[in-house]
């Protein structure tokens, strides 16, 4: 049975279409009673959206207004521009600008939330941690969160957007890609609970160094309202560095002091965690130290929420993974690990860690490809992998892509056993193919952008 947990914070709710006449719009035939949400995608409205025609460096969508419509759009988010020489039919909300125009939407709305927002970002596990927290607090209240990845200036207004304002709770995913724009994502909407999973070089590129990371990552918890509470990993010691203030702290840790602390009992044949929290096991269905990590500040804030811990749990011990997070799966005799999502030094030593943690009665293999964006750290980065799978036990390196060749370079100096370097994905495949045998372990692992997963479907598509 669904229950809340904590009281509404007393602010007035209004109707999603309140905002329209209350915000910087202009509206044309406008005669909207409701709409559920707003959609970038002219193709593919859901029922009750409004579309925003977003301008971009390739592409405008100004240019699909008429399809929107056509395809069911109640009516279209446009440029003043545009509004000039449209159809004189077209139901339209007129703004100077699109992309502010849909922040706005979104920052007016958001404003009249009564439930408290848990805002969450970091440098790895920033959807794994948003997804499992949803899923161990779905039983006992009514959850709004992040529609898929969409953690940006784009994604969070519309996710923001979808919601009901009805529910209990809004857990809200916040990423990065240079410094200012967490705390401008943090003007949309204000959290009540601030969590960093992790501070570590990923995506270094637009920073410039480590401690930038950090700054950026900070803008978080800078924007967390006075009465609010933040959430400190205790093992990262850039996070715990954050300066004490008025404002409530929850400590969590595996292996430091803290508030709340789960113990490493100890890691299955599968490479996943078994955790211990007060005496009672968890064991965890995801692979990896990230995992345990992230299991661990789920139940510091499901706690601090007021669950119960048996219920947190079950909850965290039903949890399933996605494919790209460390998805296990067996094909042909052979087991797969699909880690495919995305890569930084961090989350690809986590996975070299888990697969040296699994038995199996073959080989272990890894896929990689580059871990993007990492600036003047590319080589480095890159080596440094090398020196993670020479520790290991795995016997076959398959690389690809501008900046592995280093990990390949690297890793034959420290004479790994077989470290390879490919043109593309077409290669990678043909030679995985004449080399994997029954009970071998294959672990895929590279940036978004590498699209690693297309291995995994070339080899099963022979």
């Amino acid at each position: 049975m669904r229950r809340t947990l904590f009281p509404y914070r007393g602010i007035l709710k209004i109707m999603k279409t309140d905002i329209l006449h209350r915000g910087p719009f202009t509206l044309r035939n406008i005669d909207i009673s409701s709409f559920n949400g707003v959609s970038i995608d002219s193709r593919h409205i859901p029922q009750g959206h409004i579309f925003c025609a977003l301008k971009g460096e390739h592409s405008d969508g100004h240019l699909y207004v008429f399809t929107a419509l056509k395809n069911g759009a109640k009516a279209a988010l446009v440029s003043r521009e545009y509004a000039l020489t449209a159809p004189p039919e077209e139901p339209l909300i007129i703004v100077d600008e699109t992309y502010k125009g849909l922040r706005d939407m979104a920052a007016l709305y958001a404003g009249t939330f009564s439930m408290p927002v848990i805002a969450i970002t970091g440098s790895a596990g920033k959807t794994s941690t948003r997804r499992l927290l949803s899923h161990v607090l779905r039983p006992y209240m009514r959850v709004a969160e992040t529609l898929k990845n969409y953690n940006n200036h784009i994604g969070l207004p519309l996710s923001i957007l979808q919601m009901t304002g009805d529910e209990d709770i809004a857990i809200l995913e916040m990423g990065t890609s240079g410094p200012g724009e967490i705390r401008d994502l943090c003007e949309i909407v204000q959290p009540h609970y601030g969590l960093i999973t992790i501070i570590a070089n990923a995506h270094i590129g637009g920073f410039g160094s480590i401690k930038n990371v950090q700054k950026a990552k900070y803008e978080l918890f800078n924007a967390v309202d006075r009465e609010g509470t933040l959430f400190i990993n205790q093992d990262d010691p850039r996070i715990a560095a954050y300066p004490q203030d008025a404002r409530k702290r929850v400590l969590y840790a595996l292996e430091n002091t803290a508030d709340i602390t789960l113990k490493i009992q100890s890691v299955d044949s599968r490479g996943r965690y078994i955790l211990s929290a007060d005496g009672t096991s968890i064991h965890l269905q995801s692979i990896g130290k990230g995992s345990a990590m992230n299991a661990t500040a789920v139940y510091a804030i499901a706690r601090t929420l007021g669950l119960e811990k048996n219920d947190i749990i079950e909850q965290i011990e039903t949890f399933q993974v996605t494919a790209g997070r460390g998805k296990i799966e067996h094909w042909h005799d052979i087991t797969i690990i699909d880690d495919t999502y995305n890569a930084n030094p961090l989350s690809v030593k986590n996975a070299i860690g888990a697969l040296k943690a699994m038995r199996s009665s073959g080989r272990k293999i890894m896929v990689f490809a580059d871990m993007l964006e990492m600036g003047v750290e590319a080589q480095s980065s890159h080596e440094d992998i090398a020196c993670a799978v020479a520790d290991s036990d795995i016997s076959h390196l398959l690389c690809y892509g501008r900046d592995s060749i280093y990990t390949v370079d690297k890793a034959r100096k420290l004479a790994v056993p077989s470290a390879q370097h490919f043109q593309n994905k077409n290669e990678v495949a043909e030679s995985l193919l004449s080399i994997i045998k029954s009970g071998d372990i294959v672990l895929f692992k590279g940036s978004r952008g590498m699209a690693v997963e297309d291995i995994i479907s070339l080899i099963k598509d022979v």
